[in-house]
């Protein structure tokens, strides 16, 4: 089958287009860079085989992939179905420009195809992708609007895309593995079993940035790490945990965040039971500057949806 001229450039192009997608305590990628300062994983094959995402996800989708035909046609060459082989995207940040962002998918991939198709593009678009070699690994670097982006398999069921050269090159030679300790704190506060999660350091970068709405900038001021996890399956669960520099500012969000669930209650814009924050560790040890400040039990939803309650 002859390469399509206009399709995007190998895999880094079709990895930008996938990225675009009681607690066990969240694994990171063992190549999420030493310095993020947030990390962000979707398990693919859950989302997508709960109930919700075979109604509303897989549709579009499918939809989108079938009106691609260039997609299609570099699918087929890579031998590579997205929504089987895809298990899981890995998005990590370290600043607020992008230029230290990475992707990581799980997967199986057909190394072999998808290296013989990037060398037809190398081959060419010469101007506009490269192939060269880290540690006998292929090291892709495609030319962007704006930005060079590298990509490689730093194993077999692994590709890392970043527009940092050295984030990709430490993932081929096997010089990750090892998150700070400030981003190490902030994954201890998701659940690994969740659909999608998220951690993120409040670095004060993004304090001052929170500066600007009065309302938010005093308790922001006293957040140190913040935890976000959605579960997906036949409804959705919501858990928000933060970690803050006292007790009183745990708590203070915690009133916060009970006063915006009843409004959104009595506008009807929720459906989950709405319940005060209480967290029984606070109680506890009322010393502890971390505290779950929302979750919603998908079940208990699930439940009073089907009695018709509100």
């Amino acid at each position: 089958m002859l390469f399509p001229r206009k399709a995007l450039c190998g895999l880094l192009g079709l990895t930008l287009v996938l990225s675009a997608a009681p607690a066990r305590a969240a694994e990171p990628s063992k190549y999420v860079p030493a310095d993020a300062e947030m990390v962000l994983h979707v398990n693919v094959q859950q989302l997508l085989s709960s109930q919700l995402g075979k109604k509303f996800a897989l549709p579009p989708i499918q939809q989108a992939l079938k009106g691609n035909k260039e997609a299609q046609q570099l699918l087929t060459v890579l031998g590579l179905d997205p929504l089987k082989d895809i298990s899981s995207i890995t998005i990590s940040n370290a600043d607020q420009t992008g230029d230290k962002a990475q992707v990581a998918l799980r997967g199986k991939f057909n190394l072999d195809k998808i290296h013989a198709t990037a060398q037809k593009v190398a081959e060419d678009k010469k101007d506009a992708f490269k192939i060269s070699k880290v540690g006998g690994k292929p090291l892709y670097e495609s030319e962007q609007p704006g930005k060079t982006v590298y990509g490689g398999f730093a194993d077999e069921g692994t590709l890392v895309v970043s527009p940092s050269r050295d984030y990709v090159v430490d993932a081929l030679n096997g010089k990750t593995g090892k998150i700070n300790k400030g981003l190490a704190d902030a994954i201890t506060l998701v659940d690994g079993k969740q659909s999608l999660w998220a951690a993120i350091v409040v670095t004060d970068e993004l304090k001052n940035l929170a500066g600007a709405q009065p309302d938010a900038a005093a308790l922001v001021k006293k957040l140190k790490a913040v935890g976000a996890g959605i579960n997906v399956t036949d409804a959705i669960g919501v858990a928000l945990k933060v970690r803050t520099t006292e007790p009183k500012a745990a708590a203070d969000l915690g009133e916060a965040v009970n006063k915006a669930k009843v409004l959104l209650a009595a506008f009807g814009q929720t459906r989950a039971p709405v319940n005060p924050v209480s967290c029984k560790g606070c109680q506890r040890y009322p010393t502890r500057a971390s505290c779950r400040i929302w979750r919603t039990d998908a079940r208990k939803r699930a439940s009073a949806d089907k009695s018709g309650r509100n």
